[in-house]
């Protein structure tokens, strides 16, 4: 299986254009929506009024008053589609409005009027905790494993920073787009987004108590990232309710601007860790205090949360752990998914805790963090086992090898105090070990209780169904894969379902790396069942076999439809209060290591190699797997680098790309990717989670890195010339 590389099956028509997207859909009298949003942080609306001059017959104006159910179906249901009495950030729905096009569009805006109260706003996390209101806190989590408070009162040191991560953007190159269109008393929504049944859920809630029904059909989606998985509830809300008031069909299209403004982002994040350590260098307790600001309304801080606290201990054997966590109410731009989900955060601060252990105990990271290492059968502080597909101690030998860390290691220490001066350039080499949960946190998988089905067509090619989308993963290839090999069928005769929710069962959303390991092994059991039916599942068959035998079963029937229902082996149990048990069925893991350069003048960070190494139980696809590592590690760097988001007073000043900095193609360094594999025995043919891996462990290798260079840990990103400025010329900077 690791031999396997498949040309993606959606290549073809993406690089030669014939692939269509939402705005490319050509849709008879459609009308352009646009929103009408806050300029104030936190206020009361004291007035709405509509300029007379403007002739209002030209356009269709929807305003919360005439709302059924006005709550957005997300967890908490606490953001409304449009607000009514009272804004909570710069940007928030208040009105909507259909135009001919966009020029009418603009115009209508020019001419409405809103008069506001202002209130007090928290725009900043540390504001929102000084108030400490509790109607600002959205969840709140502790871990407690051990003796904390008594280890920490007999170690023989104590080392403790505030690390902190800002917001991110998700940058798809396809902006938020979705589309409405009325049909009698349904209302077709087709869009780009990750999850079908997460928008047709919310709609059942925005029209419950009405006659209006409503399917969803995800468009091949130009990117997501955790952008388009639970913020396409909002806007696709906005254009159903438009399309029903006019009876058109209706279009609403973010531009860059609005979309880097007003869509959801990383959760920025602070936290306080404090480790116990023993003379020798072994950790003995960790005590750590995590901070998310999740923005104006919940979303999906809830969930977010629990990641980060699951991950908070990274890949570390630790006895002795307590792990608060709290999701924070900010008059910001909410905050929600994004790859990684939490635990790029708090694996950030337990990286460069050991960062901080390692300077202040005076002995080589690599050494700290290796012989910290959690070995096969120990537990985690839930309890959870390391008892199966535990590929970390292969990644970390590869990577180590692979870049020559030990030799670079001692060569750039003396660089650095011999010739940096000199050259003007200090070079540096970091390392993270990086650690993700496969699937929904906790009992989740058994919550969603996702379905695949599949069915046999006559002529003995198989249709599967699925909600799980294509937004550029290739997730669509891996099915076709699984299949395969089992079906023995080739690519052609595997034909793949439409997303649409009046068509495919819910396989749960296309999220937490789960879309291979949960549901391509509900379709790997599909598999099985067809060829139960065939009488081929004891049988070494062929493709003719397999033909032959589809003749022969439809000789008798009329067709075969198969399902599978998920649901975890019969020991994975959580506990959703104590956050014991089994967090997640298994973990991906990676090890990871980055050589940078730090320019005297400009104090530029620049990532000359990154090398790294990921168990991903089995490679599906080989080609594809690495793509998606370097992929998050880019995107990573990104994360650790470059990417600011500037908000004052509650507004994101960033417009575009001028001002909001992504890598480009001449930031990507030099790459070295081992792909290790440790069967997962629940996944298909042993697969486990890739997509977010790689990013979670980029950001700290790469400021590993930087600590190495400046002799001091970076505990905050992203390190910006201005903060890599500070570190240096200051030799401290404020939290």
């Amino acid at each position: 299986m690791n031999k396997h590389n498949e040309i993606r099956v959606d290549a073809a028509s993406k690089i030669s254009g014939i692939e269509r997207y939402t705005k490319d859909l050509r849709i008879k009298n459609a009308l352009v929506a646009g929103t009408v949003r806050s300029s104030r942080a936190h206020a009361r609306i004291t007035s709405i009024s509509f300029d007379e001059k403007f002739d209002w017959s030209k356009v269709t104006i929807l305003s919360a008053k005439e709302m059924h159910n006005n709550f957005v179906a997300i967890i908490k249901n606490d953001m409304p589609y449009l607000a009514e009495n009272e804004v909570n950030y710069v940007g928030e729905p208040i009105l909507l409005i259909a135009a001919e096009n966009e020029t009418m569009l603009i115009e209508a805006k020019k001419h409405i009027e809103i008069k506001y109260k202002e209130l007090v706003a928290s725009t900043t996390l540390k504001v929102a905790v000084d108030r400490n209101r509790a109607e600002d806190l959205f969840e709140e989590i502790l871990l407690e494993n051990g003796e904390v408070d008594e280890v920490f009162k007999s170690a023989d040191t104590i080392v403790e920073d505030i690390f902190e991560t800002g917001f991110q953007e998700h940058v798809y190159l396809e902006p938020q787009v979705v589309v409405a269109i009325p049909d009698g008393n349904t209302i077709h929504i087709k869009g780009s987004m990750q999850c079908p049944y997460y928008v047709q859920n919310a709609m059942n809630e925005l029209f419950m108590g009405t006659e209006v029904k409503v399917d969803v059909t995800q468009i091949m989606t130009g990117g997501a990232f955790g952008g388009k998985e639970d913020f396409p509830s909002l806007i696709c809300g906005h254009v159903a309710l438009l399309a029903k008031k006019t009876g058109r069909p209706i279009i609403l299209s973010y531009n860059r601007e609005e979309d880097i403004q007003f869509t959801t982002k990383r959760h920025p994040s602070k936290i306080h860790a404090k480790a116990a350590m023993s003379s020798d260098g072994k950790i003995l307790g960790l005590d750590m205090d995590i901070l998310l600001d999740s923005g104006a309304y919940a979303t999906l801080s809830p969930v977010v949360l629990a990641r980060a606290v699951l991950t908070s201990f990274g890949c570390y054997k630790i006895p002795n752990v307590r792990i608060h966590g709290r999701a924070v109410k900010t008059n910001i731009t909410p905050s929600g998914a994004f790859r990684g989900f939490g635990g790029p955060q708090s694996l950030f601060a337990i990286e460069m805790l050991f960062e901080k252990v390692a300077e202040t105990l005076k002995i080589p990271v690599w050494q700290i963090k290796k012989s910290n290492m959690l070995s096969l059968g120990d537990k985690l502080p839930t309890g959870q086992p390391i008892d199966y597909s535990y590929g970390l101690p292969q990644c970390v030998e590869k990577v180590l090898k692979s870049s020559d860390y030990e030799k670079k290691y001692n060569e750039l220490k003396k660089y650095n105090e011999n010739e940096s001066a000199q050259t003007g350039i200090l070079k540096g080499i970091g390392i993270s070990l990086a650690a993700h949960g496969c699937g929904f946190t906790g009992v989740g998988e058994n919550r969603i209780k996702a379905i695949a089905e599949m069915e046999l067509l006559s002529g003995g090619k198989v249709l599967v169904k699925t909600a799980n989308t294509e937004m550029g993963q290739g997730v669509d290839t891996a099915y076709k894969i699984i299949i395969s090999k089992k079906l023995h069928l080739p690519f052609n005769d595997i034909i793949i379902e439409e997303k649409n929710t009046s068509k495919v069962p819910n396989s749960g959303p296309t999220v937490a790396s789960r879309s291979t390991m949960i549901v391509g092994k509900l379709l790997l059991d599909n598999c099985e069942q067809i060829l139960d039916a065939l009488s081929l599942n004891h049988f070494e068959f062929s493709l003719q076999d397999f033909k032959k035998a589809a003749k022969e079963y439809f000789k008798n029937h009329d067709k075969l439809v198969v399902q599978k229902e998920y649901k975890h082996p019969n020991f994975i149990k959580f506990d959703e209060n104590t956050y014991k048990g089994y967090g997640y069925p298994v973990y991906s893991w990676s090890a990871n290591v980055a050589e940078i350069e730090i320019e005297l003048t400009s104090y530029q960070v620049e990532v000359k190699k990154f090398y790294t190494a990921h168990d991903v139980g089995k490679a599906i696809n080989k080609q594809q797997s690495e793509g998606q590592v370097q992929g998050g590690i880019v995107q990573g760097i990104g994360y650790a680098v470059y990417e600011a988001l500037c908000i004052k007073d509650g507004e994101v000043q960033n417009r575009g790309f001028r001002d909001y900095i992504i890598p480009t193609i001449q930031d990507i360094p030099e790459m070295h990717v081992d792909i290790v594999e440790d069967a997962y025995f629940n996944g298909p043919y042993g697969a486990k989670a890739l997509g977010e891996l790689p990013f979670v462990g980029a950001a700290p290798a790469v400021a590993s890195a930087v600590s190495f260079a400046i002799g001091k840990t970076a505990t905050k990103i992203p390190l910006t010339p201005e903060v890599i400025a500070t570190l240096i010329e200051n030799n401290n900077y404020e939290h």
